[in-house]
């Protein structure tokens, strides 16, 4: 699977009519991409909570007949962040887009110690499963993939690839680089991170986008500049790594004692 992840400036493409644009150069420049990953929140950029409550239930719905359009033109699913709105409510979602039609939509289940974040979302309920090319996938929203149960979950649930979409501050650069690598490598699945940098309403984001294969090694790697990277990914059977580093089996063996 030909995986892309576009690492936005997050001061650039700050209008829709200018992320749809770039979404779709980088599809022709890249025409034989089987999946374009984009950042946390993409459609209204990760900003201050006035920013996003802007972003209307139309724009909403107009941004993702666009994105529709282009995944079926261009032959590429397309994982895209945005303020999902029912009723209400609002969620910190991903809407995962493939031939022209809808296959996944995941709510963030945990939210940070972020004003912004808990004064406008709700939460999510479920993680939930889909199939890109034969894979099985899933897919966890920034502070979300910090928890290793999460992770572990999905991994146990067979999933062989999980989508990151985060909006990761210089702050915390270690998990965008050891403790993707680790969960990476403690799950055997690979994972696919894709942030944001530069700097907006002083919030300062450091890229480190990735690919980490299964091994906990990267496949590709991002600086902390506005760029595409991409990797063609080989999807391997892990039952021989997971006999020999067998995490999943030995950990129902642990027990606390209390003394």
């Amino acid at each position: 699977m030909d995986i892309g992840i576009f690492q936005q400036d997050i001061s650039r493409h700050l209008l829709l009519e200018e992320k749809l644009r770039k979404v779709e150069n980088i599809l022709i420049e890249n025409h034989d991409l089987n999946l374009l990953l984009l950042p946390e929140l993409f459609l209204s950029s990760y900003a201050t909570e006035d920013y996003i409550k802007k972003i209307t239930f139309n724009e909403i719905c107009l941004f993702q007949k666009e994105i529709l359009k282009l995944s079926n033109q261009y032959s590429c699913a397309i994982a895209y962040g945005y303020p999902e709105l029912e009723k209400d409510l609002r969620f910190n979602s991903l809407n995962i887009v493939k031939s022209g039609k809808q296959v996944f939509n995941h709510r963030k289940t945990v939210l940070p110690p972020s004003i912004m974040e808990k004064n406008l979302f709700s939460l999510g309920t479920n993680l939930s499963l889909f199939e890109l090319d034969g894979v099985k996938c899933s897919a966890l929203i920034c502070y979300e993939f910090e928890f290793p149960e999460l992770v572990r979950k999905l991994a146990k649930a067979g999933v062989q690839l999980i989508l990151i979409p985060t909006a990761l501050s210089e702050e915390f650069k270690f998990v965008s680089q050891d403790m993707l690598r680790t969960r990476a490598f403690e799950n055997q699945v690979i994972l696919a991170y894709a942030n944001y940098t530069g700097s907006l309403d002083g919030q300062n984001f450091c890229g480190q986008s990735a690919i980490v294969n299964a091994k906990g090694e990267d496949l590709v790697r991002a600086d902390n500049t506005e760029q595409l990277i991409r990797y063609n990914v080989t999807f391997e059977d892990q039952t021989q790594r997971r006999e020999r580093l067998p995490y999943f089996k030995d950990y129902i063996n642990l027990k606390v004692e209390d003394r």
